[in-house]
């Protein structure tokens, strides 16, 4: 089998280091990798075979190789061999290096990386761990980083304060540095009001400054954040005030709705409520009224109440419409009741006056059934009222339903019966 001699290993992964870091330059390398510091000595088979760095995501080639998710696709995109291959053989043979297109996610290895024991890369830190912390910390890895450079910065400034103090006028005390720093081997020493001195004061007041600025922004985020809570609960109790307004104009609209129903029931009545002693009676929804008295739902309904005059009777008519006492589910029964009126104190009792009800035909033929009837003088029915209304009293045989149903086109029209009921004056 014939070689093709491609390039020496070491000389091949450099190159390919160089274009994948130029790659990375404007990209965040933690999602390439793990962010770890590189001095902590785990096993090999933790470490990609590109970046060799703890890897992220691992996959495993055909060939037995790891690397990064993200490194394994950035030798995908160069179309380059297997690097680990390159490492182990020197050289790649032709047909026999492995390509990286064939691969799977190797889980198990990921498990044990995530489990490895880490700590803090930020010197002077001493917080340690398993890897797994560090990758769901989130915000609050950024929030610990954040700390230990703040730790550093505060270490720093209060080691410049303590050397300017020792150095301050009369003290008769010099800086400590280290031995050899402010002289020679022969003991010479440099003077007090060096360079680096005065870069020290200069840094140190420039720390200040921030300190300063710092301050004076907190400050300020603090008096705004205070006066954003005023004017929220000032919102708030305004809110609430306008809520106890609603509810109340809620109140008030809905007993006013009550009132214009109210009227609006006396409208009706008065102007439908006749003061000669004669009532037309317009019966709508005649067949499912029909239907609810067969059925012992409604057995009977009652008409508007009428008036003999301004100041007398009040009556009303009640129909059974499927008949009631000797006309029980074989004829309508129509009735008169008589009322408890206003001006029952000033009328003639026991009523006496001559009924006549009327069933009007609707047709052409105007084949109305009239029934009259002479008030009994001695029935309870027609005396003075005690309770809203007397006993129903009347024609308990008012129209045979067969003769309703045989000539139901007339007397029910639109499903509308009318019955017409007149006093004698």
């Amino acid at each position: 089998m014939s070689l093709l001699f491609v390039k020496q290993a070491d000389s091949f992964l450099r190159s390919w280091k160089g274009s994948l870091s130029m790659k990375e330059a404007g990209e965040d390398q933690k999602d390439w990798h793990h962010d770890t510091r590189a001095d902590q000595g785990f096993d090999h088979k933790y470490y990609c075979g590109a970046c060799e760095h703890l890897m992220r995501d691992p996959v495993q080639t055909e060939c037995g190789h790891r690397f990064c998710l993200e490194c394994h696709w950035a030798l995908l995109k160069e179309s380059m061999p297997c690097p680990s291959c390159l490492r182990d053989n020197g050289m790649v043979e032709n047909g026999s290096c492995a390509t990286l297109e064939k691969c799977f996610r190797d889980r198990a290895i990921a498990k044990e990386i995530l489990n490895l024991q880490v700590y803090c890369r930020n010197e002077g830190c001493d917080w340690s761990g398993p890897l797994r912390e560090l990758e769901v910390s989130g915000a609050d890895l950024h929030q610990h980083k954040l700390s230990c450079i703040q730790q550093h910065l505060d270490y720093m400034l209060e080691a410049f304060r303590q050397g300017l103090a020792k150095q301050a006028p009369g003290s008769g005390a010099s800086l400590a540095l280290p031995e050899g720093v402010l002289g020679d081997s022969d003991g010479e020493e440099l003077p007090r009001d060096t360079e680096e001195q005065h870069d020290l004061r200069v840094r140190v007041q420039t720390f200040e400054n921030i300190v300063t600025v710092l301050n004076r922004e907190v400050a300020n985020t603090s008096n705004t954040l205070m006066a954003q809570e005023r004017k929220l609960k000032e919102q708030e109790t305004v809110t609430t005030q306008l809520r106890n307004k609603i509810q109340q104009h809620e109140k008030s609209i809905c007993l006013k709705d009550l009132v214009i129903a109210d009227l609006q029931l006396r409208l009706d009545i008065l102007e439908h409520t006749s003061y000669d002693g004669t009532l037309v009676w317009a019966i709508s929804d005649f067949t499912r009224k029909m239907q609810d008295a067969i059925d012992r739902k409604v057995p009977s309904i009652f008409s508007p109440p009428f008036f003999t005059a301004h100041c007398g009777y009040v009556l009303c008519l009640r129909l059974y419409l499927n008949g009631d006492g000797i006309g029980a589910n074989t004829h309508l029964s129509l009735f008169l009741v008589i009322m408890k009126g206003k001006y029952d104190a000033i009328l003639e009792w026991p009523f006496s006056k001559k009924v006549t009800f009327r069933l009007l035909d609707q047709s052409a033929r105007r084949q109305h059934v009239v029934t009259a009837f002479k008030p009994d003088i001695s029935s309870a029915s027609f005396q003075r009222p005690v309770q809203a209304m007397n006993i129903a009293s009347g024609c308990p045989e008012f129209l045979p339903l067969t003769q309703l149903h045989a000539n139901w086109q007339g007397y029910v029209t639109d499903d509308v019966m009318f019955i017409k009921a007149s006093v004698d004056s």
